[in-house]
This record gives structure tokens, sequence and C-alpha cells, in this order.
């Protein structure tokens, strides 16, 4: 009885308490084949933990996404971050808003909670671009996002399980009359010329503070892999002086997120050739990994930018097939065994432990009874609290499973407290959750005390 009392006392001081979300980037990796057993592979080879995993299931009817969610459940398990791409590529913003894609987004969603995945989730990315048909125009684009963020409140999802990505493209290129797929020119809108041309940029997209976890962009650096591009390095891409889009974005006041970066192994002076193109990927490394170091050099003076998803493909088969936009980007090919050692200087230098991630999410890791979970640091201190305080008394797990089994089931609310009390009776419950008869003699008026002090 005692020990229910010193709960309630100590209660309004173990509910008091703040957290508060620290800097610095993390370097996590696209799957190059957008496989499971991609990553598996990798951290086999490499001897590396990737905390945070990106795939792509772009577009919907190409994979089994169900079948894709158990295998990450199974495969890459709950102790990690993964960042996810779903898009309605052949709807329009409006018809995304009427529910035409309703099944596929509520499928995704129920499998994330079934599983209990934690997600970055990045979809109808880069609308200020013309590709898309999304990019109709950016009313009825937040229109559609607002949906969106409505489903996943609706199947009972959050923040602590999913972060809705906002990911726009580091130029505002819309097409004319927002027609798609490159058949309509593209407009430079650009901040000085906006008001002439009346063009949107991505700031005329955004939907809102509150449905908004973050602000993702895209960038590349595309050299002659395959045509004449222009080559720069990061700060030159993001921070140019005719868009300032890194700038703008921060202006939005969200924390940042590079959800693809990418970088060519080819640039020569002369026009393109394909076959100089060629000798050059096959026989220079350096061209990229100085890149690479110079964009660990970028992420650590940007520091408002909380992350980063290197796009780790090779839609070319290394260079053999010319698909226009598309280079080898990849840093890791386990088929062809090529491997660009500026990787690790980006990724060694970055953060890597789990803490820093769910940051994002405002959850911490936790263990009890040696099982980890990720929670949220205000359940996490109160679960550290109830049970020192509970371990004073009781010492074994059987008489801990058998008191908050107890406890649980006299906490109807889904306040901080009764969250706590029924993560540490799931956290301690024995096979098939039944009382172990330890507490058998714990005198049944406490059922009464607890309720008049949860109540007073």
């Amino acid at each position: 009885m005692k020990l229910l009392t010193k709960f309630f006392i100590l209660l309004p001081l173990i509910c008091s308490g703040l957290f508060w979300i620290s800097h610095g980037y993390l370097f996590w990796l696209k799957s190059f084949d957008n496989s499971v057993e991609n990553i598996v592979q990798i951290e086999k080879e490499f001897w590396v933990f990737l905390p945070v995993v990106s795939f792509i299931y772009d577009p919907w009817y190409q994979w089994n996404v169900p079948w894709e969610l158990k295998k990450i459940k199974e495969q890459l398990g709950e102790n990690r971050i993964y960042h996810i791409s779903i898009s309605p590529n052949t709807f329009t913003a409006q018809e995304v808003a009427d529910g035409k894609f309703d099944t596929e987004y509520l499928t995704f969603f129920e499998y994330i909670k079934q599983y209990n995945l934690k997600v970055i989730f990045r979809t109808m990315h880069e609308m200020n671009w013309g590709w898309y048909p999304r990019s109709s125009n950016p009313e009825t684009f937040k229109k559609a996002w607002i949906h969106v963020w409505q489903l996943s409140r609706q199947v009972g999802l959050d923040r602590s399980h999913l972060l809705f990505d906002m990911s726009v493209n580091a130029w505002d290129l819309p097409a004319k009359d927002w027609k798609t797929w490159q058949k309509s020119v593209f407009v430079h809108c650009t901040p000085k010329d906006k008001a002439k041309l009346k063009c949107p940029s991505f700031e005329d997209y955004y939907p809102g503070d509150e449905y908004v976890d973050l602000i993702g962009f895209t960038f590349y650096n595309w050299g002659k892999g395959n045509s004449n591009r222009r080559r720069g390095s990061p700060d030159k891409i993001v921070n140019n002086t005719t868009w300032q889009t890194l700038e703008r974005i921060k202006r939005i006041w969200k924390p940042i997120f590079i959800d693809e970066v990418w970088t060519s192994a080819v640039e020569y002076p002369e026009p393109y050739d394909y076959q100089r193109s060629l000798e050059m990927y096959q026989s220079n490394k350096e061209l990229k990994n100085a890149w690479l170091v110079q964009l660990r050099e970028f992420l650590q003076r940007e520091t408002k930018i909380v992350g980063a998803i290197y796009f780790n493909v090779d839609l070319t088969n290394w260079l053999q097939h010319q698909i226009i936009g598309e280079l080898d980007w990849a840093v890791i090919n386990l088929t062809n065994g090529k491997f660009y050692e500026g990787f690790w200087d980006v990724y060694q230098y970055g953060k890597h432990d789990l803490a820093s991630i769910l940051e994002l999410f405002w959850l911490d890791e936790v263990n009890f009874a040696g099982k980890k979970a990720f929670v949220s640091p205000e359940i996490k201190r109160l679960s550290l609290q109830i049970d020192g305080i509970v371990g004073e008394k009781y010492k074994t797990r059987e008489e801990k499973s058998d008191f908050y089994l107890l406890l649980s089931g006299n906490v109807k609310d889904n306040s901080s407290f009764s969250q706590a009390v029924r993560f540490l009776s799931q956290t301690y419950a024995l096979s098939g959750n039944q009382s172990s008869g330890a507490l058998a003699s714990l005198d049944p008026s406490y059922k009464t005390l607890f309720n008049n002090e949860k109540n007073s």
C-alpha cells in the first residue's frame, strides 16, 4: 500500500521533465537494388551497422510492399529507422486529395503500425519540378498532403512512428502549364523572377507546420557520365546564388534532411565522349572520393542538416546503358566489387548512436529486463523512476511482473504515467502474461487506494 502511495506523491515531480534535441549529421544509405538482402550483405562484408536504411517503393505496383515490410521487420528489425518513399506517381494532386491512392497509403500505414517500425516517410517528393502529375498547383498539393497525413492518424500513427518528410528538389523548376513527364518547358522559378513569371516555388507547396516534421531536399553532382553536365561542390549546388535553396529551407524552421544526394565519378574538360567517360570510370576513383570529402565538410558546416541519405544506385550497369537523367551514383557496388573509400570519410565523421536518430521522433532507447525498446523521453524517465521505486520492495522479475500486471489493470487513461505502467507491464510480462502467484497475498484493497490517489 505504501508503495502505491509513494508513486502518487512523486507523480507531480516525475511528470515535470523536459527533453532537448541535439544537432549533428547522420549519414545513411539507400539499398543498392532496393532489397533488404543488399543491406544485410553490406553490413556483413564491411562490418558496419546502418542505423537508417532507405527504400523507394515507386511505382507501387512493382513492389509487394507488405511483403517487403515483413522482410524489413524480420531481417533488419525494429531497432533502426527506415527512410521510405511511396508516391502516387501517376495521380494528380487533386486525385490524391480525392482518395484515389488511399488503399495504397492505408495498407502501408497499417503494416507500419503492425510491425512497430519507425519511418521517415517521404511522399509526393519533388513537387516543385515538372516530373510528376502532382506538380499541378500548390493549393491542390496542400490538400493532398493534409489528406495523407490525416489517413496516418486515422490508422493510429503519430510522430513516434512516422515523420512526414516534405522533400523538394534543390532547384525550383516547375513545368509551364504543369504538364508532366518532360512534355513541357521548365520555368526557372528563381526568387528574383517569381513575381514576374507567377511560378510556384517550394514554399508555396508547404501545407503547414502541423503536417510537416522534416523538410527534405535532393541534390546531385553530375559531370560527364552520359552527357555534358555541370559539376559542382555541395556548397555551390545547394547554396547557389540564384536559387539560395538551403537558406530558403532554413526559414521554414524545421529539421532539414537530405533525402537523396549523389555524385558521378566522371569529369574532364573536353566535350562528352562515351569512350572517354567509360575509360575514366573504369580507372579513376579520385573524383568521386574527393567529392565525398567535400560532402562531409559541407555536412559538418551545415549543422541544421540532421542527416543525409546517399543514393547508392547504379542504373547504367557500370555505364553500359545510357539512361536519361541517370548515372552510376553508387559508392558500394557488391556486384562488380566497386567501392569508393570516400564513403568511409563521410560515414565515420557522422553520428552513429541510435539516440541521435531517435531524437527526430522524440524517442529514446531503453533497456528493461534485457529487452530494447524505443519510447518517448517522458516515458523513459517515468519508467526508470517507477521501476526504481518498485525495485525497493520487489527484486525478482516474477514479482515485478505480478505487480505491474496488477497495476496496469487499473490505468484506464492515456496519461504519461499510465503509458509508463503499461510499458513496464509488457516488458516484464511472463510467458502468456499470467501471474506467477508471487504477490498472491497482496491486499486487494490496493485497487481502492490506487483509484483514490489517481483521481486526487
